[in-house]
C-alpha cells in the first residue's frame, strides 16, 4: 500500500511498476492512517514515524489481540485503495503504465510532465490516445478502465 503522496518522488511509480511485474500487490490510496506492514495476517510492522530520527525505532506486533486490530485496519484501507499492476498487460508500454499510474495519483500534467522529464504536451498527447485506447471520454473513466484492465503501473 502506497500513499499516493508517495509517487511524488522521481522514478517511484517506475519502481512500484518493476514490483508489480514481479508479482507484488500494489495499492495506491489516499490520506493513509498510518504506515503499516503486515505479513501473513500473523505479524505486523508499525514503522517510525520519523525515519529521520536515528533512534526511532519501528514496532513488531505479533501479539493476536493488537493483530486483530490492526489487520482489520490493514484491509480496510487495501479495499478502498486502487490497485496496480497486473498479470494483463495487453496493448501498454512501461512508459504508458508509469503515466496512467500517475494519473491515477490526481498529479497534473505539468508534474507528470517533469518525473517524465518530457513536455507537458507530450503528455496530453499520451493520455489523449491512452483514452482513445480505454474507450474513455473523461480522465475519470480512463482510470477506471485502466484499474479493471489492470493497466496500472505494472
Amino acid at each position: 500500500m502506497v500513499d499516493r503522496e508517495g509517487l511524488s518522488f522521481h522514478g517511484r511509480a517506475r519502481g512500484l511498476g518493476d514490483l508489480a511485474v514481479q508479482g507484488v500487490q500494489i495499492r495506491v490510496g489516499t490520506d493513509l492512517p498510518t504506515k503499516l506492514i503486515t505479513v501473513d495476517r500473523r505479524v505486523t510492522l508499525l514503522p517510525p514515524t520519523d525515519a529521520a530520527d536515528p533512534t526511532a525505532s519501528a514496532l513488531v506486533v505479533s501479539d493476536a489481540l493488537l493483530s486483530n486490530a490492526l489487520v482489520p485496519l490493514f484491509e480496510s484501507v487495501w479495499e478502498r485503495a486502487l490497485p496496480i499492476g497486473s498479470v494483463t498487460h495487453d496493448q501498454i508500454t512501461g512508459e504508458d503504465r508509469e503515466l496512467l499510474t500517475m494519473l491515477a495519483s490526481g498529479l497534473k500534467d505539468e508534474a507528470m510532465a517533469r518525473r517524465l522529464d518530457i513536455h507537458v504536451y507530450t503528455v496530453r498527447r499520451r493520455i489523449t490516445r491512452l483514452m482513445q485506447a480505454l474507450n474513455a471520454e473523461t480522465r475519470f473513466q480512463a482510470g477506471v478502465q485502466a484499474a479493471l484492465r489492470g493497466w496500472l503501473a505494472g
